[in-house]
């Protein structure tokens, strides 16, 4: 587990405050049950996002076409710009990094699906 960054005056959080979703070669996806955060740590870097943020972010890298971007010659193509509300970070991605991006984002969203469900089907039922 790992501790969060943080800002001048604010309670370090202790690493059991975290818990890593996903992760795979470029990222890691942690949940902060405490402040009911996700933490995404992409190429190095942090962004807290509450829940809806992540998944509006998740969105954004989704509807981007690699595929179109791969085989266009433009230089424009070459990146792309990922900016979402809710969300501290701008992101400037090439199409590899999209591509590891896009499956961070996915890795997580169905690891914390499979984690309701579990949830759900493991509560006992309320009468």
């Amino acid at each position: 587990m790992i501790s969060a960054p943080t800002k001048i005056g604010e309670k370090q959080q202790s690493p059991t405050d975290l818990v890593e979703i996903y992760a795979n070669a470029c990222g890691a996806v942690y949940q902060c049950d405490r402040k009911n955060r996700l933490m995404v740590n992409f190429d190095g870097t942090f962004s807290v996002l509450k829940v809806d943020a992540f998944l509006r972010l998740k969105h954004a890298v989704d509807s981007i076409d690699l595929e179109t971007m791969a085989a266009s010659t433009s230089r424009s193509s070459d990146f792309e710009i990922v900016s979402v509300c809710g969300c501290d970070r701008c992101y400037v991605l090439t199409l590899t990094e999209l591509s590891t991006f896009q499956e961070l984002l996915a890795g997580a969203r169905f690891s914390m699906e499979l984690n309701s469900m579990l949830h759900e089907c493991l509560q006992p039922h309320m009468a």
